[in-house]
Parts: structure tokens; sequence; C-alpha cells
């Protein structure tokens, strides 16, 4: 990587302090507030969906379990079809929630998240700021250290995309030579 694809930091020695102040106050509401929200948001999905289809399995071999033992009882083989059949389900659905690794990606959201809430800290209340001057200070660092959290989330899929097998690269024709 060359240092003109290196990324510069933010520096504040162009700015007043009352511009300093507006932009870490634009910046807390449009961007690291609104990202900490999406971030929230996607890991409420992702461990949502994750525990439904975990629900959804224990239920059905639940329900395979109690079928199991009224097919024993029972003459009927359409009992007995159904008592094989429902772990199968179980275990489809089990196949399901692995392939879509949500408990993977609800954590991967979470830290994202959680490095969101200690770039915040990089500005103190707005209360214990003496004079608008300390924004030029705390503005480049919140810049800063939000966007390197971003960077680190963009970092982790892009590795999921660069762990691609050279099978992939036949199939999507993608060719280096």
């Amino acid at each position: 990587m060359s240092s003109s694809d290196m990324p510069t930091k933010l520096n504040s020695s162009t700015l007043t302090a009352q511009e300093a102040k507006l932009l870490t106050a634009l910046y807390l509401a449009q961007r690291v507030n609104y990202q900490s929200d999406f971030y929230e948001r996607r890991k409420d999905e992702f461990t949502f969906n994750s525990e439904v289809m975990l629900w959804m399995s224990a239920i059905i071999m639940g329900l395979s379990a109690i079928l199991s033992a009224y097919s024993i009882t029972s003459d009927n083989a359409f009992w007995a079809f159904l008592t094989a059949l429902l772990p199968a389900f179980a275990a489809a659905i089990a196949a399901f929630r692995t392939l879509y690794q949500w408990d993977s990606q609800a954590a991967l959201y979470d830290d994202s998240w959680y490095g969101l809430q200690e770039a915040r800290l990089e500005v103190p209340d707005p209360d214990a700021i003496d004079s608008d001057e300390e924004y030029l200070e705390y503005f480049p660092r919140l810049v800063n250290k939000t966007e390197q959290v971003l960077q680190q989330e963009a970092a982790q899929w892009g590795q999921l995309v660069g762990s691609r097998t050279p099978d992939d690269e036949l199939i999507t024709g993608d060719d280096d030579g």
C-alpha cells in the first residue's frame, strides 16, 4: 500500500473553535448516532433470527420425541414415518441457522457498536467542556476513532470476501492471469 492509499488523520488546524464545536455536534448526530443505531438494529435482527431458528429446531425435536413415544403404542405407519421425518427437518433448520451465521454477524455488529460507544467517549459531556477551544482537540479524536471503528468493521467483511477459494474464481469468471 502506497502512502497515497493510507488514510490521513484529521487535524483541526484549519477550523475555528465554533466550527469544531458545530462539526462535533453534527458528527455525533449524523455519523456516530446513525451508525450506532444501524449496528444495534442489525445485531437485534440477527440475534432474533438465530434464536427463532434455534427454538424452531428445539420444538420440532421435542415434538419428534413425543410422537416417537406415541408411535410405539400406535400401530399406524404414518406416525412412524413422521417420527423419522421430524428430526431431518430439525437438522435442516439447524443447518440453515449455521449457514447464515447469524450469531457471528450479530457479534460483529455488537463489537462495532461497542467501538462506536468508545469513540463517543473521546468527547466529554458538553457540560464538562470549559471552552469551545477544547473542541479543536476533541473533534479530530472523535472522527479518527470513529473512522477507525468503521474501517475495522468493513475489514471484517472484506476478510469474508477475501477467503474465496480458487473454485470460486472459476465460477465467477474472475481471472487475474
